[in-house]
């Protein structure tokens, strides 16, 4: 019974003691991880993920548990220092990441890093067609690409040289011949009125 008495008591001496020797370590740590990607790219194995809180730097490398690409990092609070509610900024590689993160005790916070921008995608069925536009362009959804016309449109060219020439007319008829027929023309119209004339003159008594 005796024995059985002192299991007791240390079992609840353990108890007592139990979180203030985890305060005195810091608590349990808070747990970060997710993927990488670097202008929408995966990184290669062996990336080297440095996260800094309150001066303090720690570091993992890529791949993870979860799989290519990925990081895990477990921050505990050193003794004496508490890390609750601070903010977190991660590197990959040398580059600084875009995101941030806040330490809480015991945590376990997904948090996806990237750098850069991602490369365009094509769409379902690629490049579909091309078409000429006020601007050039590519619809990943249609996978349709538009040309800016004024892009290859020339200059207005030279002016062209002079034709040849056409084929030389018929000789037209001299004017003297014209003439001639005129006068002849005119002398029998002068002679039908001079026998008009003296066929309507009464004749003398």
């Amino acid at each position: 019974m005796t024995k059985v008495r002192l299991l007791v008591l240390l079992a609840v001496v353990a108890l007592v003691l139990f979180p203030a020797i985890a305060y005195a370590q810091g608590g349990p740590p808070c747990k970060f991880h997710g993927t990488v990607q670097v202008n929408g790219v995966n990184v290669a194995d062996g990336t080297v993920i440095t996260a800094t809180i309150d001066g303090d730097t720690y570091t993992a490398t890529t791949p993870s548990a979860y799989g290519a690409s990925t990081f895990s990092l477990n921050i505990a609070q050193p003794e004496g220092k508490s890390y609750d509610g601070k903010t977190l900024t991660f590197k990959i590689g040398t580059d600084t990441a875009g995101q941030t993160a806040t330490w809480t005790m015991g945590g376990n916070v997904a948090v996806n890093l990237t750098k850069g921008t991602p490369q365009p995608t094509i769409g379902p069925s690629g490049i579909s067609g091309v078409q000429l536009g006020n601007t050039t362009g590519y619809d990943p959804v249609t996978g349709m690409i538009t040309i800016k016309k004024a892009d290859i449109t020339g200059p207005k060219g030279d002016t062209g040289a002079i034709g040849p020439a056409g084929a030389k007319g018929d000789t037209g008829k001299a004017a003297s011949n014209v003439i001639g027929i005129v006068a002849i023309v005119l002398a029998a119209i002068a002679i039908i009125v001079a026998v008009v004339v003296m066929l309507r003159k009464p004749a003398k008594a």
